[in-house]
């Protein structure tokens, strides 16, 4: 799941900073759309049990309603006049026995990158809720080691292109990805991945406007600085009902380049009370410092006015991680700015594709 989330926002994201700034031609823009498509893919095999409990494609709908942004701002201008909506999914598992069907409700950010006439070429990333109509059950779904409750968290990402057939209709078709997972707030927790092609019609109404030309300063490039604190609570994979605390302590140093994007570079300590439990039920012999681990991280942040996101590779040097010995680890995170130098934030912490826990961090920047 870090793997795809990256590189959709390399993609994304890096491609708008590098032509962001060109001029769009102007045009008449209907402030709300609602759009319904159907959609047909196929769960990404991760682990040799889900090909032998797949059995077919994966079918969903979706219903999406959205507002396009047509506010005289800088951040509207340099992400192609983005909109912003709610979608309905529905998409069965490929496996009707043991997986059953998924129902999500998730929020959304639409971009263009690319915007000409009538036609848009764009992509847009959401994060929600999911319904899942089975889970994993020690008696009578056994085999259905994916998913752990029935309510779990839906990250979905598209790239999408859309034709303007008259002042209302539109066709759009395209690719999408979705992870289902509980965040390993319960066992078993290997998650779901699906990856399909959609098509649909949208149907646009409200107050029509013209996208404006706006012009604003170039950027200078400049160094920040930050600390962060985070916290979260995991499970150990055993299949045990209680939780254990995990803090983790971070210093950056980044480099702002352009308006949309910064690289940075950063240290880590992490404290990981479910250590000493696991150590113990292996066997191992556990020392007090096994339950700290140190690292240094790369980071690309992508900013959209005061909110951020944020990926990071990270690899363990010093205190190692004892448990699996990960060498690597990464985090997925979504800041929102304030008061000139705080931010908050929320974050998944994984080693690779393995998601470790959920995080809740505060910190400072200047």
């Amino acid at each position: 799941m870090f793997k795809v989330l990256r590189i959709t926002f390399l993609l994304a994201f890096i491609y708008v900073g590098v032509h962001g700034q060109d001029e769009s031609p102007l045009l008449r823009t209907p402030a709300w759309m609602i759009r319904a498509n159907y959609q047909q893919g196929v769960m990404l095999p991760e682990y040799t049990f889900m090909r032998g409990i797949s059995d077919d494609y994966a079918r969903g709908m979706e219903i999406t309603i959205c507002r396009t942004s047509l506010s005289k701002t800088m951040w509207d201008k340099l992400f192609r006049y983005p909109s912003f909506g709610m979608s309905f999914y529905f998409t069965t598992m490929g496996s009707k026995k043991y997986l059953g069907d998924q129902y999500s409700v998730y929020p959304y950010f639409h971009s263009n990158i690319l915007r000409r006439n009538k036609f848009e070429l764009g992509y847009q990333m959401g994060v929600g809720i999911s319904y899942a109509t089975k889970k994993y059950d020690a008696t009578n779904n056994y085999l259905n080691l994916a998913i752990g409750s029935h309510l779990n968290i839906h990250y979905h990402a598209d790239l999408l292109a859309q034709y303007q057939l008259n002042n209302s209709l539109s066709f759009h078709s395209g690719i999408a990805f979705s992870h289902i997972s509980n965040a390993n707030l319960s066992e078993p927790n290997v998650g779901i991945n699906i990856s399909g092609f959609y098509a649909g019609i949208g149907y646009s109404f409200g107050k029509t406007d013209s996208v404006h030309t706006i012009s604003f300063p170039p950027h200078e490039d400049y160094f920040s600085y930050e600390v962060m604190v985070s916290g979260g609570m995991k499970h150990t994979r055993t299949f045990e009902s209680f939780q254990y605390p995990a803090i983790g302590l971070s210093f950056d140093v980044k480099r702002r380049l352009g308006y949309k994007f910064a690289l940075g570079i950063g240290v880590d300590v992490f404290y990981d009370s479910s250590t000493q439990p696991q150590m113990d039920r292996m066997n191992m012999e556990f020392r007090s410092r096994d339950a700290y681990s140190t690292g240094i991280h790369l980071a690309q942040e992508f900013f959209y006015n005061q909110v951020s996101f944020i990926v990071q590779e990270g690899f363990y040097i010093g205190l190692k991680e004892k448990i699996y010995g990960y060498s690597m680890y990464n985090r997925a995170i979504a800041r929102y700015h304030f008061c000139n130098h705080y931010f908050v934030g929320m974050s998944m912490k994984s080693h690779l594709y393995i998601l470790d826990f959920p995080e809740l961090s505060v910190g400072y920047y200047w």
